[in-house]
């Protein structure tokens, strides 16, 4: 919910090998209200069960906060994972269509979440 209308809201989870996962939270931003969206970044490896209980801790604290993501939440977390807000990251949606926009945004999102890599330099030599 963000002020008091349902959002549908997306749940991914990256499990980067020997890394503790990441999961994305994006609720959609039609209407006046434009949540950033937000990365919980686990300290070290978790069970399913403490992944998806942060994760309904962190959507029911945003329908707590009237549709904002909640600070007091973050802070419950902290001993379990990292809360990073990731604002404008995946905007303009309206260019989502355009040519290369989602592998910008791909490769914008791998990159701030330390999971890009550099491309490698070739030629002639």
């Amino acid at each position: 919910m963000a002020n008091r209308k349902p959002r549908v809201g997306l749940v991914v989870t990256i499990m980067p090998p020997g890394y503790p996962p990441i999961v994305l939270l994006d609720v959609e931003r039609t209407g006046d209200v434009a949540l950033s969206l937000i990365a919980l970044r686990f300290h070290r490896r978790a069970t399913f069960d403490v992944v998806e209980a942060s994760v309904k801790r962190s959507l029911d604290g945003l329908v707590d906060a009237s549709g904002h993501w909640d600070h007091e939440v973050e802070q419950e977390l902290s001993n379990v994972c990292v809360c990073e807000r990731m604002p404008k990251m995946l905007t303009p949606r309206n260019e989502a269509d355009a040519e290369g926009q989602t592998a910008l945004w791909a490769m914008k999102l791998l990159l701030r979440l330390g999971l890009g890599v550099a491309p490698v330099a070739s030629g002639a030599g």
